[in-house]
């Protein structure tokens, strides 16, 4: 009895550190991984594919979109004090424009900075911004485990919620657009694959 309890101890406390690991690692992406997409002018916001609302919507400014900085950062997993916002351990300066006590910074600095995937998405009226460095992999495992993209979508979704959730081609990420082969008949997402690099 001594000697099996011995046997198969290790090899069962190894199993359940293997799955422990597995799922803290799974919650870790999830939480790292993020997308916003929000219409300009407006409170109503997609993350990560599920319907929120913002407290200040993003605005218009010298012809381009500016996004509530302290919002869109706590939204995308970051830190933000008086000077400087943080996402996965990159730090720049708060810049922007102050109007009702609300901080607007614009989509191009985001751009510049390399703090996040910021689309402006003009043929739909959209700012779409992306915290993904494990898209690809992530987005592989859950059309497998969940039947849904990272950002949330799904086959049966409509044409319009794929178009808010990853922009019209034109502005889609190239990797993304590369390996993400989303099939669209009479307005219905009828099938998503994700595609492997050559």
């Amino acid at each position: 009895m001594l000697k099996s309890l011995k046997t198969y101890t290790i090899p069962i406390i190894s199993l359940v550190l293997a799955i422990g690991i597995a799922f803290w690692r799974i919650n870790y992406l999830e939480r790292t991984n993020i997308s916003l997409s929000i219409e300009i002018g407006s409170t109503a916001a997609l993350q990560n594919g599920e319907e929120i609302s913002l407290q200040n919507p993003v605005i218009w400014h010298e012809n381009e979109p500016y996004v509530p900085i302290n919002e869109v950062v706590s939204r995308l997993g970051g830190s933000i004090d008086e000077k400087t916002f943080t996402i996965q351990q990159n730090t720049v300066t708060v810049v922007g424009l102050l109007q009702d006590n609300v901080v607007y910074t614009p989509i191009t600095y985001l751009q510049e900075k390399y703090m996040m995937a910021a689309k402006w998405d003009k043929e739909r009226n959209r700012v779409i911004l992306t915290v993904a460095p494990d898209e690809i992999p992530l987005t592989r495992r859950w059309l497998f485990w969940r039947h849904k993209t990272v950002r949330g979508l799904r086959v049966g979704d409509s044409e319009e919620r794929y178009l808010d959730l990853y922009g019209s081609p034109s502005v889609r990420d190239g990797i993304i657009d590369d390996l993400l082969h989303v099939k669209v008949e009479n307005g219905v997402v009828t099938a998503i694959v994700m595609g492997h690099y050559d």
